[in-house]
C-alpha cells in the first residue's frame, strides 16, 4: 500500500504530465484556440444586442444568429456598395506604388544612401573586366562605355526588389498556418458560430467552465469571469466604434489633401485601426508612399494628418468612448503584440491587446486586489509604536 506520502507524490506527477500534455496540445492546435478566442470576443461582444432584442420578446435562439449574420450582412453590403470604387483606387494604387517607391528611393540615394544601403542591402556590382575599357592611347584617360558612368543614380527598383524578396516571409508571418482559403473560410465560419452560441447562452458556457473548479475556486472566479466579459464587451465596442471613426475621417483627410485612392486607404486605417499602436503605423506606410510620388511635401502633409488623427483619437475619441476602460501600460501592450506576431502570426497580432486585457483583469483581481487588502495601511507599522 502507497503511504500518504507516496500518494502526494503519485498525485503531483499525474498533475504535471497531464499539464505537459495539455500544454503541448494546446500548442498543437494554438490557431484553433486564438480563433476559439475570437469567437468567443465577438460573442460577448453581441451579447447586449441579443439581450436586447429578448427584453422585445424574441427568443435568444433567433436573436443571436440575427444579430451576428445581420452585422456580417450589413458589412458585405457595404463591401459590395463601395466594391467598384475600393476596385479602381486598389489598381491606381498598384500602378502608383512602385513609381512612388522608386522615387523615395532615388531621394534615400541622395540624401541618405546608407539608409538605402541598410533597408535594400548594398549595391553590388559585378567588377569590370581589365578591357572592358577602350583607350586610343595608353597615356589618354580611359573613356568610360555608355551608360556605365559612375553616377548617383542607383539602380532601379532596389527597394521594389528587396521588397519582393521579403514577400514570402511577410506573407508567411502574416498568414501563419492558415495558408490556404480553405482553412482561412473554415476559421471564419468557426468564428461566427461560436459568436452565435456564445451570444446565445454566455451563463451556460460560465457556468460549464466553473464546474470545472471546487466550490471554493468557483466563487473567486465568478466575478472575474464576469469582469473580463464586461471589460472585453466594453473593448470590442470602443475598437468598432474608433475604426469606424477613423476610417471615415481618414478617407476625408486623404481626399481633402489631393491624395489619390484615398478611398482604400482610408479602409485600410479603419482595419488596421483593430491594431492598437502598431495598426495606425502600418497604415500610414501605404499612405505616404503614394503622397511622395506627388511630392515630399504632400508626403509631408499626409505624415502629419495621421499623426494629428491618432492625436485626436488617443486623446479625445477613445477617453470619451471607455471613460472607464482598462488604462493597459503601452510598452506591456507593445511587447505583447510583437511577441504574438512572432510566434502565432497574423492571428496572435490581432488578439493580443484583448487576451492582455484579460490576463490583466484576472491577475488584477485575483492577486492584485486580494495583496493590497490584506496589505496593513499605510503608516500603520510606523504608527504602532514600539513593542511593549
Amino acid at each position: 500500500m502507497l503511504t500518504a506520502e507516496h500518494a502526494d507524490l503519485v498525485k503531483a506527477a499525474l498533475i504535471i504530465v497531464f499539464v505537459l500534455l495539455g500544454l503541448q496540445l494546446l500548442w498543437a492546435a494554438r490557431i484553433l484556440a486564438l480563433t476559439a478566442f475570437l469567437g468567443v470576443l465577438f460573442g460577448l461582444g453581441a451579447a447586449p444586442a441579443v439581450s436586447a432584442l429578448e427584453r422585445r420578446g424574441f427568443r435568444r435562439g433567433i436573436a443571436a444568429p440575427f444579430v451576428v449574420f445581420g452585422v456580417v450582412g450589413l458589412v458585405l453590403a457595404l463591401a459590395g456598395w463601395s466594391a467598384p470604387t475600393l476596385i479602381t483606387q486598389s489598381q491606381e494604387i498598384r500602378t502608383r506604388f512602385p513609381a512612388a517607391v522608386q522615387k523615395v528611393e532615388l531621394w534615400m540615394a541622395t540624401n541618405q544612401p546608407r539608409l538605402l544601403d541598410a533597408i535594400a542591402g548594398a549595391e553590388t556590382r559585378p567588377a569590370a573586366p581589365p578591357d572592358s575599357v577602350a583607350t586610343h592611347d595608353t597615356g589618354a584617360a580611359a573613356t568610360p562605355v555608355p551608360g556605365e558612368s559612375d553616377t548617383a543614380v542607383p539602380q532601379q527598383g532596389r527597394l521594389v526588389e528587396a521588397f519582393y524578396r521579403q514577400a514570402g516571409k511577410l506573407k508567411a508571418v502574416a498568414l501563419g498556418i492558415l495558408t490556404s482559403t480553405l482553412a482561412v473560410f473554415g476559421g471564419f465560419v468557426l468564428i461566427l458560430f461560436l459568436a452565435v452560441y456564445i451570444a446565445a447562452e454566455p451563463d451556460l458556457y460560465k457556468r460549464g467552465l466553473l464546474l470545472l473548479f471546487n466550490p471554493h475556486t468557483r466563487q473567486r472566479l465568478s466575478p472575474v469571469l464576469d469582469a473580463i466579459a464586461v471589460k472585453l464587451r466594453r473593448w470590442l465596442g470602443t475598437q468598432a466604434i474608433a475604426m469606424l471613426v477613423i476610417g471615415t475621417v481618414t478617407t476625408v483627410v486623404l481626399w481633402i489633401l489631393g491624395v489619390r485612392a484615398a478611398l482604400p486607404l482610408g479602409v485600410i486605417a479603419g482595419i488596421l485601426e483593430f491594431i492598437p499602436n502598431i495598426g495606425p503605423t502600418l497604415a500610414a506606410i501605404p499612405a505616404v508612399v503614394v503622397a511622395f510620388a506627388d511630392s515630399p511635401e504632400k508626403a509631408l502633409a499626409v505624415m502629419v494628418a495621421y499623426w494629428g488623427i491618432q492625436f485626436l483619437e488617443n486623446n479625445l475619441l477613445i477617453p470619451y468612448l471607455m471613460k472607464e476602460q482598462l488604462d493597459l501600460p503601452p510598452a506591456l501592450t507593445m511587447m505583447t503584440q510583437v511577441v504574438m506576431a512572432y510566434v502565432f502570426g497574423l492571428m496572435g497580432l490581432f488578439v493580443a491587446t484583448p487576451l492582455l486585457a484579460a490576463v490583466f483583469v484576472a491577475v488584477q483581481m485575483l492577486h492584485v486586489e486580494p495583496d493590497l487588502a490584506d496589505a496593513p495601511p499605510t503608516g500603520a507599522i510606523a504608527d504602532s509604536g514600539p513593542p511593549s
